[in-house]
């Protein structure tokens, strides 16, 4: 269901369920159905009680029924960090994390960061570390480091919703390594951000030229407004000689510094077409020039360089970052305890195995879970991110997931949710 707000998906999923206990004649605790919050976990339970209970009311001599209600107290109807939770603290002893660990509350997580940035912080600037001292001078002014701590948490908790988030950065990072793709001396458009700016401007020129020459059509009638019509003539010949450029960054470069769209004539006429032509050649001329001087600013050379230069930053900033996720999770593990991502990815780990080419497979634990579960249903599934993604799909049997929600409602883009996710399955 990818429906509007308000329209009952939930009362969808409530309504599967129940056919799946009293038509399938499936024990509920053998679906696994995750919703988004506690407070929806706990509706679903009381619907679905409600509804076992006036079937027991038409048969009251089913036992099977009256078994469901005993069940539904273990029935896992829950979010997906409770089910995470369940998870680790089910096999904690596949990682190496304690029985007895306590899941934190933000402020105590957010102070313990603060302290390990600190901490970390205070120890660079002893040892007078060069690679620190570089990104302290990109990034901030020694009287002032906040800049830097924060980019760091950041980038940190942004990578978390990832699978593998140290992975993913350093992937991530590497594509800006120009030198080592050999891409140093070659033409900018052959680069990733080379050729997408082109594809960019490309759509741009079409725009533009395709107004203009609507435009011109309703100039080129009347002879006293052919001084105007010679103006956006002389426009869509530059725009498309720059469109004609635009296979190769430095043959653009060099024809964008060459274009002058022309100053509007002079030339006093009385005609609403010609104020209505202006109006719209204004617009076009100006955010033709914007684009193409905001993206052309610099030869193939130059570009590139640039961005192996800010390769060379980032990746002294990747290695900070690695070493502050060492020392947080180190002063957690003493202090015993865990934050949410954390429960996601001990649970990521649990359930699945990536071996050192990076290949994934699901673990015995994660096949326990699938014969378990005869489906997996999930409710909004709009905010569901990646992590969460791996985990459920681990513990399904490829075409046991039923997902409703609405691409539309998705809130938690701050969070990392994956809209797109639920785009590709609809």
């Amino acid at each position: 269901h990818h429906n509007v707000a308000g329209s009952g998906k939930t009362a969808v999923l409530v309504e599967r369920i129940i056919n799946k206990i009293i038509n399938e004649k499936i024990d509920i605790d053998r679906l696994l159905v995750v919703t988004f919050t506690n407070a929806a976990a706990s509706e679903m339970r009381e619907r679905v009680l409600k509804a076992i209970y006036k079937k027991i009311d038409e048969n009251p001599e089913d036992e099977r029924l009256q078994r469901q209600v005993t069940l539904l107290n273990k029935a896992s109807i829950c979010t997906i960090d409770s089910f995470c939770l369940d998870v680790v603290r089910n096999n904690f002893f596949e990682i190496d994390i304690s029985q007895n660990f306590r899941i934190a509350d933000t402020t105590e997580i957010e102070i313990l960061q603060q302290d390990v940035l600190e901490e970390l912080f205070e120890e660079k600037y002893e040892s007078k570390d060069e690679n620190f001292a570089k990104l302290i001078n990109t990034y901030t002014g020694y009287r002032d480091d906040t800049p830097l701590k924060e980019l760091i948490l950041t980038i940190y908790k942004y990578i978390q919703s990832n699978p593998y988030p140290e992975k993913w950065l350093d992937e991530k990072i590497e594509m800006f390594n120009l030198e080592e793709q050999g891409l140093l001396e070659q033409d900018f458009s052959k680069t990733l951000w080379g050729a997408e700016l082109l594809k960019d401007l490309e759509e741009e020129t079409k725009n533009d030229i395709t107004i203009l020459e609507d435009v011109a059509e309703t100039l080129q009638n009347d002879r006293d407004l052919e001084p105007f019509y010679k103006i956006i003539e002389s426009d869509i010949n530059q725009i498309k000689t720059l469109q004609k450029s635009l296979d190769n960054w430095d043959k653009a470069y060099e024809t964008s510094g060459y274009i002058r769209l022309v100053d509007w004539s002079k030339k006093k006429v009385e005609s609403e077409i010609k104020d209505e032509a202006k109006k719209m050649r204004d617009m076009v001329k100006a955010r033709f020039n914007k684009k193409r001087e905001k993206t052309l600013i610099a030869d193939s050379k130059q570009c590139a360089n640039d961005l192996y230069n800010m390769y060379k930053k980032l990746h002294k900033l990747e290695i900070l970052i690695n070493e502050f996720d060492k020392r947080f999770a180190s002063k957690k593990r003493e202090r015993n305890i865990v934050d949410f991502t954390d429960v996601e990815h001990f649970a990521l780990h649990i359930l699945i195995n990536q071996d050192d080419k990076g290949n994934v497979s699901t673990t015995d634990i994660a096949k326990k879970y699938s014969q378990k579960f005869e489906e997996i249903a999930i409710d909004e599934y709009q905010d569901s991110n990646e992590v969460q993604e791996y985990i459920l799909t681990a513990v399904s049997r490829e075409n046991n997931i039923f997902m409703v929600g609405d691409v539309k409602q998705s809130i938690y883009k701050f969070r990392q949710a994956m809209p797109e996710l639920f785009l590709s399955k609809y």
